[in-house]
C-alpha cells in the first residue's frame, strides 16, 4: 500500500467518524425538538457514514486490484469530502 493510497483510506475513515458525530448531534436534536428536519439530516448523515466507511473498507480489501494511476484521483475525492464534512461540522456546531 503506497502512502498516497493509505492517505485515501485514512481520510475516508476520518470522514466516517465525523459523519458518526454529525449523526449523533442531529439525532440528539431530533429527539429533543421533535422536528422533522433534523430527522432528515440524521438519515442523510447516516447514509454518508455508511458510504465513507464502506469506501474505506473497500479500498483496504480490494486495494490490490486498483491501479496506481487511479490513486491520485482517489485521494482528491477523499480530500474534497473531508473538506466538505469539516465545513458541515463547523456550520452545525
Amino acid at each position: 500500500m503506497t502512502p498516497l493510497f493509505a492517505l485515501a483510506v485514512i481520510l475516508y475513515s476520518v470522514d466516517a467518524v465525523l459523519f458518526g458525530f454529525l449523526s449523533y448531534v442531529y439525532g440528539r436534536t431530533a429527539m429533543s425538538t421533535k422536528a422533522k428536519y433534523p430527522i432528515g439530516l440524521t438519515i442523510f448523515s447516516l447514509l454518508l457514514l455508511f458510504q465513507s466507511a464502506g469506501t474505506a473498507i473497500s479500498y483496504v480489501l480490494f486495494g490490490g486490484y486498483i491501479g496506481d494511476d487511479v490513486v491520485p484521483s482517489m485521494v482528491t475525492m477523499a480530500t474534497f469530502e473531508f473538506v466538505g464534512v469539516v465545513a458541515l461540522l463547523r456550520t452545525t456546531l
